[in-house]
């Protein structure tokens, strides 16, 4: 995929947040939420955030300008962990349970459910990386 594209699937949605463009519907929905809270007395710059929503071109911008905060860098390497992550964690799962399929064949024999732990562990291991980003945007978003 490249850089500048922005992504049109629920998967690239999951797995590219930053690169997600606003649609119209969201952009309503924030304004919504804006005069909501502007109405409740809750938003003194009301306009500045409404300024900002209109500008918007990305979910990341989109829901900081929601929260009335300027838009934090995100690490590099905290953007790129759980995608490096999940794809080592297919490759080695693959590559396990053709070993284990080869191994039960060539034996006539299976040695019970070896693979499972592999890729039971890797997948916490990728789990614990995609909540760890998840938390921090929600940090950086004052959520």
């Amino acid at each position: 995929m490249s850089e500048n594209r922005p992504v049109a699937t629920a998967v690239g949605r999951l797995l590219w947040p930053e690169r997600t463009r606003v649609t119209e519907l969201d952009r309503k929905l924030a304004i919504t939420r804006i005069e909501h809270d502007r109405a409740e007395g809750r938003c003194p710059d009301a306009e500045v955030r409404l300024a900002r929503v209109r500008l918007a071109t990305t979910q990341a911008a989109l829901d900081s300008a929601v929260a009335g905060r300027s838009e934090s860098a995100v690490p590099p390497i905290l953007e790129a962990a759980p995608r490096v992550g999940l794809a080592v964690w297919a490759v080695v799962s693959v590559v396990n349970l053709v070993v284990y399929l080869v191994l039960g064949m060539a034996n006539g024999q299976w040695d019970g459910p070896w693979v499972l732990w592999p890729v039971l562990g890797g997948g916490l291991l990728v789990l614990g990386l995609w909540s760890t980003r998840e938390r921090d945007r929600r940090m950086r978003l004052g959520e």
